[in-house]
């Protein structure tokens, strides 16, 4: 896999819970739940109940697991780590686990560092046509103008939607998104790529206090290298531009 392919597939899993940006007003704590049988969910009541719940601003933070799927290993990868998101379209990925990576966004550059390998990558948002499919989860566009929506077998208690994106993409062809029944709150997001190679996240310990802007600037640390993914070329942090 390609540098900018692993690049916009973390932009794919960096946007898809950026709708739990919109969860709660600053500092509310999420309201009592009722029981919902998953499977009395229309698909109509689901992506109405998505776009309603996503209709106001707020932050976001949240403990992650990922455990991907690939067809050539023998066994599922897992990490871990945080998650930081603040409207409009700021995300913030701090794996933990096993090794450290970092993905920093402040709506206009994605930039991942490596620490391990001394390396940063930067790529200009904006222009994607990944981030053009997927505004609707930080606050823009239309589910059903952007993507075919089917619902697919309740999972683990979840209204579980099944989003084919209505324009080819090369880095993605699914995106599944894991809905409560009762506040159409995603909890998770499942991405497939073209190969079938599944990445499941599923979101804990979720808060909904105020976050700083400053959290999603980033500065390269001097001396490491810096790949510029729209072709730019490549330098080193510190050096004259």
């Amino acid at each position: 896999m390609t540098t900018l392919s692993r690049l916009a597939i973390a932009l794919t899993l960096l946007l898809a819970p950026a709708s739990a940006l919109a969860a709660e007003p600053a500092k509310a704590k999420p309201a009592p739940t009722t029981a919902v049988d998953p499977a009395k969910v229309t698909l109509d009541q689901a992506i109405d109940g998505v776009h309603a719940f996503y209709s106001g601003v707020t932050d976001f933070k949240a403990r992650f697991r990922q455990t991907m799927t690939r067809k050539h290993l023998p066994r599922p990868l897992k990490k871990s780590g945080m998650v930081y998101f603040k409207k409009p379209g700021m995300m913030r990925w701090d794996y933990t686990q096993p090794d450290k990576v970092y993905y920093v966004s402040d709506g206009e550059i994605l930039w991942s560092y490596e620490p391990a390998e001394k390396v940063v990558y930067k790529l200009d948002v904006r222009e994607s046509e990944l981030y053009s499919a997927l505004k609707f989860l930080v606050g823009q566009g239309d589910l059903r103008a952007e993507f075919d929506v089917a619902l697919l077998p309740p999972r683990d208690g979840m209204v579980v939607l099944a989003l084919t994106p209505k324009r080819d993409q090369s880095n993605y062809k699914q995106l599944r998104l894991m809905v409560s029944p009762d506040r159409f709150e995603i909890r998770g997001t499942e991405l497939v790529d073209p190969l079938d190679n599944v990445s499941h996240i599923v979101f804990e310990d979720a808060s909904y206090d105020a976050l700083k802007p400053e959290g999603f600037k980033f500065q390269p640390p001097k001396g490491v290298r810096v790949e510029d993914l729209e072709g730019r070329g490549a330098g080193r942090a510190g050096d004259a531009q």
